[in-house]
């Protein structure tokens, strides 16, 4: 395993997202695939730790995803989350995953920048939505992770660029789509 790999081998599913996100991204080990791999960690290790059941192949997808409709090989004139939540419904349609199942790496991705806790969405959800502030926040915001693992994980999968990039991302979507930015943080 090589220090930027994720702990869990990837399935068919995880690695087609993840070459959905390496297209989008301009290729592999970008400052955005580094986010989404501590994302996914953070969000095993956050489930690990509360001892919650959780679906890793969708929790894999959705962490891939999550911030893909940034880029404007995925972007409409709808909010960012939306058109990620678009783009994984397309790229998962050919696993055949039941209806419920490509709902809720919908709603993880949808939802991943909501205010309020997910919980009632399902765990992957809230689990998604967390480890991305967590990873945002550069571990400021911790939901009880100590700072020594974040700080392994750091090591492990550097944060170089990353605020480059998603700023950069951001910035093309407040000139492109501007009133589809309060959208993402509060769907309702």
């Amino acid at each position: 395993m090589t220090s930027g790999e994720p702990e869990r081998t990837r399935t068919d599913a995880g690695a087609s997202c993840l070459s959905t996100l390496r297209e989008l991204a301009g290729g592999p080990d970008t400052a955005m695939e580094r986010h989404c791999r501590r994302v996914y960690e953070i969000a095993l290790e956050l489930a690990r730790r509360r001892s919650l059941s959780v679906d890793h192949e969708l929790l894999e997808c959705a962490a891939w995803l999550h911030d893909a409709g940034l880029y404007p090989g995925a972007a409409t004139k709808d909010a960012y989350v939306r058109d990620g939540r678009r783009l994984a419904e397309r790229v998962l349609s050919s696993f055949d995953w039941p209806p419920g199942r490509l709902a809720l790496v919908g709603d993880a991705i949808e939802c991943h920048h909501e205010l309020r806790a997910q919980w009632a969405r399902g765990a992957e959800v809230e689990l998604l939505r967390k480890a991305d502030l967590i990873d945002v926040s550069g571990g400021l915001v911790h939901s009880g992770l100590d700072r020594a693992w974040l700080a392994d994980l750091r090591r492990r999968i550097p944060r170089a660029g990353m605020m480059r990039e998603i700023g950069g991302l951001v910035l093309r979507a407040a000139r492109e789509r501007p009133s589809t930015l309060p959208t993402i943080f509060l769907r309702h």
